[in-house]
């Protein structure tokens, strides 16, 4: 069967993971002895975090002119600053955030989900979803899913999906699988396969999603697909750091020379996570010396702070010791993948950090937590500071611009495999580092088609806002 349709009038979405682009630091514990837990209580204490530790806490307006009857999430968009976030799109990405406390507030762990990430996109009414990976040990990877797929049925042997929550989580089910061709400024789907899936269930959101060593034309070449700056399955876990570092041992052990950085996907997580990632992929000499500067805002000077780079004992003698980085970047890298980017500069040179991929977002700055240890409903996260490099550098405000432009997420393009020498980006990379050509095939028929992100399902966590600007 083939459906076809126009290109002109679609609307294209990524919808991205959990993080929502925070570069998080330790949270933060406020001095209410006998809480008022109201609304307007609520309320009050937001504004006395906002207006102490908020970066621009100049831009909170005057406490007469705010409704402190609002719900929290309400007045807390109300308090935030016009340089509180990126023009993404048409939307305004803002950065800070608030979100109601569950049962469990430290857990990563993604509940009631298929277990797949994906970008959407719309025809008319209806909703596809074409896989961008697939978490293991999922009722996803159980069906048999794989990154490049498109769903568009859901319990259907026809287009269905009106909500992209559909995609999500559920009940047991069946997927559509179809491939979409390009033909100029149509797109054509044939229907491939129906899986059947098992209902949602929680799923670990593991951060690795590929490594691989591979030995070309003479070089040693490292390769890292990593999702997201996580510690752990909860904020009290260091398993994620410690097997970076077995990683990395795995990597040292093979005399890997080259490396691929792979965080098109990676939005962003804990600083702590950060410093160990760059640590271990900088030179030796690095080690020990200024990993990031962290400035408060002028009422908080006493917490500002500089972390150093881990020693090699620290990281299990696993640092590559690398001259020179190559990172794939993608449309919604932010944040701690930034950092990392950034605090390499003053020890190998931008010119020897090549960017493979779309523009970064620019987040150049980091949040505390407050509420998780105080009995108030919500979890309110400001941006409290900005990240510097040791040069005292953070100008990349608007994102890093690839050295290497390519746009992966064109409908004709193949998504193949995470280190698969042929796949998209990391072909490329390999090309730049061994001289031999790229083998990656892109789709070059008819206009590029640029995915923007979003907020569909933040929205529906809480997790970001989108005012008006």
């Amino acid at each position: 069967m083939k459906q076809k349709f126009a290109l002109e009038k679609k609307t294209f979405a990524v919808l991205m993971g959990l993080l929502a682009f925070l570069l998080l630091v330790p949270s933060c514990k406020t001095d209410d002895k006998v809480p008022d837990l109201s609304e307007e209580g609520t309320n009050d204490w937001i504004y006395k975090i906002m207006t102490d530790y908020y970066l621009w806490y100049e831009d909170v307006p005057d406490k007469g002119s705010l409704n402190f009857s609002q719900s929290p999430d309400k007045f807390f968009a109300s308090l935030l600053s016009d340089q509180d976030g990126v023009k993404y799109g048409d939307s305004w990405l803002t950065f800070s955030r608030i979100e109601k406390k569950k049962e469990e507030t430290k857990s990563i762990t993604e509940s009631d989900s298929y277990g797949f990430e994906f970008a959407s996109y719309k025809s008319g009414d209806h909703y596809y979803a074409w896989v961008l990976y697939v978490l293991p040990d999922s009722p996803a990877a159980e069906a048999g899913l794989k990154r490049g797929d498109w769903i568009v049925a859901v319990g259907s042997e026809n287009p269905n999906v009106t909500s992209t929550s559909a995609f999500f989580s559920g009940g047991e089910t069946t997927f559509l699988l179809a491939d979409m061709e390009r033909v100029n400024n149509s797109v054509i789907l044939h229907k491939r396969e129906t899986l059947s899936i098992s209902a949602s269930r929680a799923v670990e959101d593991t951060p690795f999603l590929k490594d691989s060593v591979y030995t070309i034309n003479g070089k040693t070449v490292g390769y890292l697909a990593y999702k997201s700056f996580t510690s752990g399955p909860d904020d009290e876990n260091e398993a994620y750091n410690d097997l970076m570092k077995q990683i990395f041992a795995r990597f040292k052990a093979k005399n890997v020379n080259e490396f691929v950085l792979d965080l098109r996907y990676n939005q962003g997580g804990l600083v702590s996570c950060a410093q160990l990632m760059t640590s271990l992929l900088a030179p030796a000499d690095a080690l020990g010396k200024t990993f990031c500067i962290m400035e408060h805002n002028d009422k908080q000077t006493s917490k500002n702070e500089t972390l150093l780079m881990k020693k090699n004992s620290e990281l299990g003698n696993a640092n590559l010791d690398l001259k020179r980085l190559y990172v794939l970047t993608g449309e919604t890298t932010a944040s701690a993948s930034e950092a990392v980017i950034n605090c390499l500069i003053p020890y190998m040179g931008r010119s020897n950090i090549t960017l493979i991929g779309e523009k970064t977002i620019g987040k150049r700055v980091g949040a505390n937590t407050f509420g998780t240890k105080e009995d108030y409903e919500w979890l309110v996260s400001p941006i409290t500071l900005r990240i510097y490099n040791a040069e005292h550098n953070a100008d990349y405000a608007n994102g890093f611009a690839p050295d290497v432009p390519i746009e992966e997420l064109v409908v004709g393009n193949q998504l193949l495999p995470f280190g698969d020498t042929n796949e998209l980006l990391l072909s490329e990379a390999i090309s730049r580092i061994t001289g031999l050509k790229s083998q990656s095939v892109r789709s070059e028929s008819g206009e590029r088609i640029k995915l923007p992100l979003s907020f569909e399902r933040k929205k529906k966590e809480g997790l970001l806002y989108d005012p008006a600007k």
